[in-house]
């Protein structure tokens, strides 16, 4: 191992042996976080990959002839809150996030509300389960939210505009279930919808290298949606809000991560935070699908009207919804089943991809798939053990599952 530089005061890992700085593929400041709750996580039933075990000796150290890009524990996770983890009891691949409760105080109350019964049964209910809350013995400000794996939208390219339009279907129906509960997501984009990868892949892929099965082994096959539809969740509900009825719809304004909000840039500070959540939705399609893709001009309008500058002149979420389906109802067959065309195809691509999507969409007409593919009705309830209460030996961890 190299020695690394002197230790700064922005990352208190600098020195430690398998920091990135000392080891090659070493570890990164916030995967220090995981390394050391690795042994409290196992004590709850949850298994990290071996990257994060306390004894962990990179594998390419140990050949010569290994290459850390190639080695499974060579690959690191892209956002410092959530992590992948094993479910010992039945081997399935869940999410594990961690909260700061002195950061986001209503977090945990807020996704919990919606995995409970009667809502968490409901089919317009697109808000992310949570399956457990694991409380951390010796920080009672940190918990993590035990929540299905999932992937970004992104991973897996559309390949007809019907798939687009239930994707977007989706979260207008999940964004006005959460609207119709007093409660604004408040940091609605691109990140923060994601899609159940299960479906969609012959393997659940690794999380640093998705092309990749989970466990390395294997190569992972990919199926467009028409094939295998998928659900699509909002997620991350840290800043969100909770309204009484008959409150005033109006709250400090909380900055998201789509910077381009308007009322971002009111000195006045007060918002009305569902009005946001309906640009963002809006903004989210235009920036993210729209100016991406040639297939959607028929959304302009009504993203248009839900991404107007003064909030009052807005499309509601009831509003957005109606108009959506309406738009949705409207459009025949043949432009729901038309290839969606990203922009920045080569040509020689676009050629080929045409030809495939004519052979692809011959072949599903033949087999009946749905040009608009709704994933067929799921439960949301958390497997029959997690629903018993749980003691772990040697630890203070209250895995009481909350729904």
């Amino acid at each position: 191992m190299s020695v690394g530089r002197a230790p700064s005061c922005d990352d208190p890992y600098q020195a430690h042996p398998l920091h990135f700085t000392n080891t090659p593929g070493g570890l990164k400041e916030s995967e220090f976080f995981w390394r050391e709750h690795q042994t409290f996580l196992a004590s709850c039933g949850y298994k990290l990959r071996p990257r994060y075990n306390e004894d962990w000796e990179p594998s390419w150290l140990k050949s010569k002839n290994s290459d850390m890009w190639h080695c499974e524990d060579g690959k690191t996770t892209f956002r410092s809150t959530t992590m992948d983890a094993t479910r010992v009891a039945d081997g399935r691949i869940v999410s594990l996030k961690q909260v700061n409760k002195s950061f986001f105080p209503t977090e945990e109350d807020l996704v919990c509300f919606f995995s409970q019964e009667p809502l968490a049964s409901d089919p317009h209910n697109h808000s992310v389960p949570v399956y457990e809350v694991l409380h951390f013995p010796r920080d009672e400000d940190v918990i993590f939210l035990v929540m299905p794996h999932l992937m970004r939208i992104q991973e897996c390219k559309f390949a007809t505009v019907g798939e687009a339009l239930e994707c977007f279907r989706q979260v207008f129906e999940g964004l006005h279930f959460i609207h119709s509960h007093l409660i604004a997501h408040c940091d609605l984009h691109l990140l923060n919808v994601l899609m159940d990868p299960a479906p969609l892949f012959s393997d659940i892929p690794h999380p640093g290298y998705p092309k990749r099965s989970y466990d390395f082994q294997r190569k992972v096959k990919k199926y467009t949606r028409t094939e295998r539809p998928t659900r699509y969740y909002i997620i991350d509900f840290g800043i969100s809000r909770k309204f009484s009825p008959g409150d005033a719809l109006l709250t400090r304004t909380w900055i998201g991560g789509d910077k381009s909000v308007p009322e971002y840039r009111d000195p006045t500070g007060v918002s009305n935070p569902f009005l946001i959540d309906v640009y963002s939705l809006g903004n989210m399609i235009r920036e993210d699908f729209m100016q991406h893709s040639s297939s959607l001009n028929f959304m302009r309008p009504l993203v248009a009207d839900m991404t107007r500058e003064k909030p009052e002149e807005r499309l509601s979420m009831e509003q957005a919804l109606r108009r959506f389906s309406e738009l949705l109802a409207s459009l025949p067959e043949r432009t729901l089943r038309a290839r969606y065309v990203y922009r920045s195809e080569f040509f020689v691509a676009r050629v080929f991809r045409a030809c495939r999507h004519v052979v692809r969409t011959a072949k599903y007409v033949r087999q009946g798939l749905s040009a608009l593919p709704t994933p067929p009705a799921i439960s949301r309830a958390p497997p029959e053990f997690l629903t018993k209460p749980e003691t772990h030996p040697g630890t203070s961890c209250h895995c009481q599952p909350t729904i």
